[in-house]
């Protein structure tokens, strides 16, 4: 497959991940790597535009590469640990996947809108409701001035400015937190009161990798009532 059939590295990435029927919230970083850079080495780059953004993501996943490579310490929930290098490229990945889907099906119902038939307009009722002839025929130069003016007037007002800021939460930070909540409540914590209504998306997705990190260490268990029953989450106890 050439590269020209994606849309960009995200697009290959992704189809990678796929195709290995690999967790996007785990991805082995070494074995993606290596078959991205397999296409890379097998690719004959004809515009240089397109080409320097494969080659950005290659030397990004090589950087992320060599972090998981470099020796880690001793995880300690309550210590200052670095976070996961990978991250960054799997709320990267999750967004464009969201936007392609939605891509995907904007494309389906254009193709669905060219079934579709408008009756034209009847010139007949337009005239016996408007009249014959021009209908601004009795505009005067005055009524365009005061109109150009009334349109000045809007343009000189200033435009209301929007800052939209990026929240700031680590992986880490979503751990502790849960932790500190767990160790309060005994009944435990029901899995959607962590995801109130209003919540980011991008503290979804953090929340929920955090949950990811507390299962891998062991830190937490999960119970669920019965079938489509609510999930509770409880502090894992060092007898299990």
């Amino acid at each position: 497959m050439r590269l020209e059939n994606f849309e960009g590295p995200l697009d290959l990435l992704l189809h990678l991940i796929e195709k290995n029927e690999i967790d996007i919230y785990d991805i082995p970083i070494a074995k993606i790597t290596d078959q991205y850079l397999t296409y890379i080495n097998e690719a004959k780059f004809l515009d240089l535009d397109f080409a320097s953004e494969f080659l950005v993501m290659a030397a990004t996943l090589l950087a992320i590469k060599a972090k998981m490579l470099l020796p880690k310490p001793v995880k300690v929930i309550d210590e200052d640990e670095g976070e996961d290098p990978r991250e960054e490229l799997v709320i990267r990945l999750i967004e464009y996947k969201q936007y392609k889907e939605a891509a995907s099906i904007l494309r389906t119902r254009e193709k669905e809108m060219t079934k579709v038939f408008t009756r034209n307009f009847d010139e007949a009722q337009i005239i016996k409701k408007f009249g014959p002839g021009n209908p601004v025929e009795n505009l005067t130069v005055h009524d365009l001035f005061q109109t150009f003016k009334v349109i000045l007037e809007k343009a000189s007002e200033p435009e209301p400015i929007y800052e939209i800021s990026r929240e700031k939460i680590s992986i880490r930070e979503c751990m502790v937190n849960i932790m500190e909540a767990l160790s309060v409540s005994k009944k435990g914590l029901v899995f959607t009161d962590l995801f109130p209504l209003g919540t980011s998306r991008l503290r979804i997705i953090v929340t929920f990798l955090a949950l990811l990190e507390l299962i891998k260490l062991n830190r937490i268990r999960f119970m669920q009532s019965g079938s489509f029953g609510r999930i509770v989450i409880f502090i894992r106890d060092d007898e299990e």
